[in-house]
């Protein structure tokens, strides 16, 4: 049984402000600079007043919600198809919610009317986690199971001050795909790979590797990959760079790009998260599957 995703499904989103700062959050400084401190004890840091970003967590303009984003995301699938019969939402992300605690899946299986569908959150694999997802719908739908929504998402604010964030100037972003099987149309799932890199410049046998474990010679893959890993893949094929700004939603969004532009054929998309690449290969066919 192959699993395809399905036309038309996939969509990715950039977003401003969907919620508006309320002045009585003001009062909770205090109870956020607690959670800092003990947040930072917890990992063995010092929390000092200059980590702190409580005051534009609090008050920004452009706070989006991950159960906020999503509500636009399934608006706008639900207009173009039925999403009653989903068996499964995953939702991944690397930055934590601007509300912290929510369950993004339950709200989405709630607001699409799904009533025994299962839902869970992987935030545990960086940005390589939208591409680990992947993997788990095409392990889970089986045995009757046919069809995932799989959802990709990172907010720009935390309630601390991160210099590896702040270099990424991180945008609000979201995505949504339809991973349906036995359907006859739509790109082709066609496997996950992870593998442990040695040294930074392993990176490009691991292309080849990779490519050649699929099925693909090199030459006929495009690779999509963030800017720096396609300056130290060395690859044969095309290639196209993922947006660093996009977090999570990058694999996908660069995904759409390439089939907006009507390109076909066998995809590559690779993440990487420390010694490690992650990598999930697609194939599509005469169907273009982006809005």
């Amino acid at each position: 049984m192959s699993l395809r995703i399905v036309p038309g499904s996939l969509i990715c989103r950039e977003f401003g402000g969907l919620e508006a700062a309320d002045p009585n959050w003001l009062k909770e400084v205090d109870y956020w600079e607690d959670y800092n401190s003990r947040f930072f004890r917890a990992n063995g840091k010092t929390y000092k007043p200059d980590d702190s970003n409580v005051q534009t967590w609090l008050t920004a303009e452009d706070r989006a919600p991950y159960a906020a984003m999503t509500r636009e995301l399934l608006d706008d699938l639900s207009a173009r198809m039925d999403l009653s019969d989903i068996d499964l939402v995953l939702m991944a992300h690397w930055l934590p919610d601007i509300h912290l605690g929510t369950s993004v899946t339950n709200f989405a299986l709630h607001h699409l009317g799904v009533k025994d569908g299962f839902g869970f959150a992987i935030s545990d694999r960086g940005r390589t986690a939208p591409l680990f997802a992947m993997h788990c719908a095409s392990r889970y739908l089986k045995a009757g199971r046919r069809k995932a929504l799989l959802l990709s998402m990172d907010q720009k604010h935390l309630l601390y001050r991160s210099p590896v964030v702040e270099s990424l100037q991180p945008i609000n972003s979201a995505a949504a795909m339809v991973l349906e099987r036995d359907v006859r149309s739509g790109m082709r799932y066609a496997g996950y790979r992870r593998l442990a890199l040695t040294k930074q410049d392993d990176l490009e046998a691991a292309v080849a590797e990779l490519c050649s474990e699929m099925g693909h010679a090199p030459e006929t893959v495009c690779l999509i990959a963030p800017p720096d890993l396609l300056n130290r893949a060395g690859h044969a094929g095309q290639v196209i760079a993922q947006s660093t700004r996009l977090l999570c939603s990058a694999p996908f969004a660069a995904l759409q790009d390439a089939q907006s532009q009507g390109a076909n054929g066998a995809y590559l998309v690779l993440s990487q998260e420390r010694n490690a690449v992650s990598a999930v290969m697609v194939v599509a066919d005469n169907v273009r599957l982006a809005a």
